[in-house]
């Protein structure tokens, strides 16, 4: 009876580089966050210049009263009110930067809680090397009798344009942009909606249908002016350097990450110091401003040429005695 040799092994090792996050057919869900930021900061920035725009009446009011934000106001509905710019620069640009953050979020709980990948993922650049090992076993005589494949994955996430981007939000960023839907809602009822329902066209208003608010009902105005300018004022001064960021990453597409890196601490650094000093000028001016147009700083006897039809509007708006 004869037995039969065991087998010797020998291994034969080859490295194949593998990017399996790379589809021709179809976009990934860290593409589409990509592409749903760029989107989103795009949007953001055309409503951006609807929204200076706007503010210059009150921010004018400070140096010309009450004459010199009506003329603001006039020149700044050519602009944002023009039958052709505004369901663009206004309404669109507004909806797509809302739809655009919701199916955002909507990924991030995906990606997190179903999947439970790592949220880097989302916004860093991630690369996959799938290292395949092929061990060779063999007989005495040297002839290969099977092989074993096995495979080996490294991950690396480095940090993007978008994720270096995200790191200028503040932390209750996303939470003032929600709250902020019903209160421009509201905001955007009280001057375009019910105006034009009862006068037929809302530019008939001007800074003193404001003023009136201002000087009847000073509590629940001044109160709706405030939660309107600080969420807006937080929201903007935490979004506009990311979006900045974004857009010109998405455009420049840098190639050094450690040069990237560096400028995007040297730039969050002095972004943060501009932020800091536009977001009290702003705040203050604004507010200051508020205060000229209620007669409160300033000439205090202003005249509402219109009182009677505001009065009337007003009446649908605060229909409560309570309401002071």
């Amino acid at each position: 009876m004869s037995l039969s040799k065991p087998a010797s092994s020998s291994s034969a090792t080859t490295t194949e580089i593998v990017d399996p996050t790379k589809s021709r057919f179809s976009l990934t869900l860290p593409q589409t966050y990509g592409y749903l930021t760029i989107v989103q900061a795009g949007s953001a920035i055309v409503f951006s210049t609807f929204l200076v725009t706007h503010l210059s009446a009150a921010i004018l009011a400070n140096f010309g009263g009450v004459e010199l934000a009506n003329k603001a106001l006039v020149l700044g509905r050519v602009y944002y009110q023009n039958s052709l710019l505004e369901p663009i620069i206004v309404f669109g640009s507004l909806w797509v930067h809302i739809t655009s953050g919701v199916a955002k979020r909507g990924i991030r709980l995906f990606w997190r809680k179903l999947r439970k990948e790592d949220s880097r993922k989302l916004t860093g650049e991630v690369n996959e090397k799938i290292e395949k090992i092929v061990t060779d076993e063999t007989n005495d005589k040297g002839q290969v009798v099977r092989q074993k494949i096995t495979t080996k994955t490294t991950t690396t996430i480095t940090p993007s344009y978008i994720s270096r981007a995200v790191a200028f939000l503040l932390p209750l960023h996303s939470l003032t942009g929600y709250l902020l839907i019903p209160v421009v809602v509201s905001h955007y009822a009280v001057n375009r909606i019910i105006p034009r329902r009862y006068l037929g066209d809302s530019s008939l208003i001007d800074i003193t249908y404001v003023t009136l608010a201002l000087k009847r009902w000073p509590k629940s105005t001044y109160l709706g002016f405030t939660l309107l300018l600080g969420l807006a004022a937080y929201h903007v001064a935490s979004g506009a350097p990311a979006a900045f960021q974004v857009i010109s990453g998405s455009i420049s597409l840098k190639k050094n990450k450690d040069r990237a890196a560096i400028a995007s601490d040297q730039a969050k650094k002095r972004q943060n110091s501009i932020r800091n000093g536009a977001l009290t000028t702003s705040l203050g001016l604004v507010a200051s401003g508020l205060l000229v147009i209620g007669g409160i700083i300033g000439r205090g006897n202003i005249n509402i040429p219109l009182r009677a039809e505001y009065l009337r509007i007003y009446e649908h708006i605060y229909p409560q005695s309570w309401v002071r």
